[in-house]
This record gives structure tokens, C-alpha cells and sequence, in this order.
């Protein structure tokens, strides 16, 4: 008999994990506004009334999207949170920068949501980002920033991870180079934890 983990998922699970894929793609490359479901579905390679058979709106796409996005993140960073203090600080950076270059989305759909009020940035901010900020900004505060505002804190190790594989055709166009390589994401993470974790020189607001 076929294990309960090994059964493949039904047709309908599968169609929707590929449409959740597809409209992270979309959501990150056009915006909410710009984004079709016309489009979604020919990325998704199929038909575009699959998403109402799965998904009541444009909105509630986005939302489980978003939502699936953030739980492969949480996966990822698991590991980390069974270490403390330092270790577990530097093995968090290092998790999270392989997640932005393996899934630039996450920095385009927040920099698409998050320079302007609204109701889906009030929902990424109640429901994934505000929970985020506060373990993110605790971890750096007690570890080696004690005296660094955390929101400063939080927000250049943010962009500091992220920018350069959300940028990343950018970063190939400079320098003929492949920006999510093995090699460039251990040399990022690595200047990151030397930056992140020395204390800074002086008295910072």
C-alpha cells in the first residue's frame, strides 16, 4: 500500500499550487493593479476559469499567494530557530538571503505594496511583516545592536539581503555574472553577517 506522504496530490491541489507559482510571478513582475488573471492562468498553463474554480477573486489569489510565499520562507528559516544567540543569527542570514535569491518575488511584491497606503499593505503588515520585524529586530538588538534603533536595523538587513537578487538582471547586465550563483549568495551572506554583526563604531541614533 501506497504511504499516506508518498500518494501524489490530487489534480486540483496540484493546479493550484501551479497557479499560487505563477501569480507570485505576476503579482511581483506588474503589481496588484497590472496584474491579469488573464495572464496568471497562460503562466500557469491553463485555463483562465481554473482560477474562479479556486480562488473567489483577484484579491483572495493574491492573499493565498502571498500566504504561500511567506509560509516557504517560515520552511527555510525553520532550521535556524533551533540554534540561539549568534549561531542562530548568522544561520538566519544566511537562510534568508538563498530564500531572496531563490524567490526575488518577495522583495518585488513588497517594494509593489509597501511604498504606498492600502489594504493589502495593512494585511502583509498584520498578518506576516509586524511578527517579522519584531523576531528579526530582537535577534540583532540582543546579539550585537543594543543601542541601534531595531527599525533601522530591521530595514537595512532587508534591503541589504534582497536588493541584489531582486536586481538581478540588473546585476547580470553590470558585470556578465549569475547574481544567485552559489558562490555570489556565500559571499553575500558572508559580508552581510561580517556587517550585521559588528557593533558600529560611536553613538547611533
Amino acid at each position: 500500500m501506497m504511504s499516506t506522504a508518498s500518494r501524489p496530490q490530487p489534480r486540483s491541489e496540484v493546479t493550484r499550487g501551479h497557479l499560487l507559482d505563477a501569480a507570485l510571478a505576476e503579482f511581483a513582475a506588474s503589481g496588484f493593479e497590472a496584474a491579469s488573471t488573464r495572464a496568471i492562468a497562460a503562466r500557469a498553463g491553463v485555463h483562465q476559469p481554473q482560477i474562479n474554480y479556486h480562488f473567489a477573486s483577484k484579491d483572495e489569489l493574491w492573499r493565498a499567494a502571498v500566504d504561500h510565499l511567506f509560509a516557504r520562507l517560515d520552511a527555510t528559516l525553520a532550521p535556524a530557530e533551533l540554534l540561539s544567540g549568534r549561531e542562530r543569527l548568522e544561520r538566519t542570514i544566511r537562510l534568508f538571503v538563498r530564500f531572496a535569491a531563490d524567490h526575488p518575488e518577495l522583495n518585488r511584491i513588497m517594494m509593489h505594496e509597501a511604498t504606498s497606503a492600502s489594504e493589502r499593505l495593512d494585511w502583509l503588515v498584520d498578518h506576516h511583516v509586524r511578527e517579522r520585524f519584531h523576531t528579526m529586530a530582537s535577534m540583532f538588538v540582543t546579539t550585537a545592536h543594543a543601542d541601534v534603533d531595531p527599525l533601522v536595523l530591521y530595514y537595512t538587513f532587508v534591503g541589504a539581503a534582497s536588493l541584489l537578487s531582486a536586481n538581478a538582471p540588473e546585476g547580470r547586465r553590470l558585470t556578465g555574472r549569475e547574481p544567485t550563483a552559489a558562490t555570489v549568495v556565500d559571499a553575500h551572506a558572508n559580508l552581510l553577517i561580517a556587517m550585521m554583526l559588528t557593533p558600529p563604531p560611536g553613538d547611533l541614533p
